[in-house]
């Protein structure tokens, strides 16, 4: 098979645990990008948030973001597509946070991050994502603009004790686990996979001719949608049980193995 795209995630997967992208990973990529394949990120980071990586990389266009609520062409500067969250739906997660003011939550809403206050686990997910989030106290002050998905920051239980809450209200809810303590709320039917969907058919490019690389179950659905879904040696073991292709770690240059292995290859 001859692979014509190559959709990467950013967090785990071309970043090592210091959050660096290696020489190796940077020329494997070039090389393939040189003998005409078009390599993409797919993130659950905001432009703003994911920007230095694309760039840093020089990925190609278009980016998807928000865990697949936006898909953006930066070289033209042009939204694609974009899905956000109904306001009463975001109400409905908003009533169900009141009960939960341990957690670290932060909403977005238009292409800024919001968080209720801060805490110091929202300051070392502002150094992470460099963006400082702005803490407006009560969420439901910023329902004017458009919502594009929660992230919620906690031990797993209390995520969990949320998430019931959050299910019986509105049954539904999109939600994904990006971490282990990172629960995401998304607009119905918004998921990597659905926008990888997109993505390929605008470019023009067979699902089967796409390779998705990832390492956590945000990744799942575009995993499970590429022709070739390859899980990362990090990635949790639901995510390795049904991938094709188990990668070395991001620690190990994974995503530069993937690429020699299987476009490369195919590309000569």
């Amino acid at each position: 098979m001859t692979y014509r795209l190559v959709v990467a995630d950013i967090d785990g997967t071309l970043v090592t645990s210091r959050r660096e992208i290696t020489a190796r990973v940077r020329r494997v990529v070039h090389e393939a990008q040189r003998r005409g394949v078009r390599v993409c990120l797919a993130t659950g980071r905001t432009w703003r948030s994911g920007r230095r990586y694309i760039e840093s990389l020089d990925a190609d266009p278009p980016a998807i973001l928000y865990n697949g609520g936006l898909i953006y062409d930066f070289a033209q500067d042009k939204v694609l597509y974009r899905r956000p969250m109904s306001k009463s739906q975001a109400l409905r997660v908003i009533i169900a946070l009141d009960a939960f003011p341990d957690l670290a939550a932060h909403f977005y809403v238009d292409d800024g991050i919001y968080v209720r206050w801060r805490t110091p686990l929202v300051e070392a997910t502002a150094r992470q994502d460099h963006i400082l989030p702005e803490a407006v106290g009560d969420f439901r002050t910023i329902l004017r603009g458009q919502p594009m998905k929660f992230r919620i920051l906690g031990p797993r239980p209390r995520l969990l004790a949320l998430l019931r809450r959050i299910r019986r209200a509105d049954g539904r809810a999109t939600y994904v686990f990006s971490a282990r303590d990172s629960l995401e709320v998304l607009p119905p039917g918004s998921s990597k996979g659905a926008a990888l969907r997109r993505m390929a058919r605008l470019l023009r490019v067979p699902l089967r001719q796409v390779v998705a690389v990832g390492d956590e179950l945000n990744d799942l659905t575009m995993i499970q949608v590429a022709g070739l879904g390859v899980a990362m040696g990090n990635a949790p073991r639901e995510l390795r049980r049904v991938a094709d292709y188990v990668a070395p770690s991001n620690d190990e240059d994974g995503l530069a193995h993937v690429i020699r292995r299987f476009v490369l290859q195919e590309a000569r």
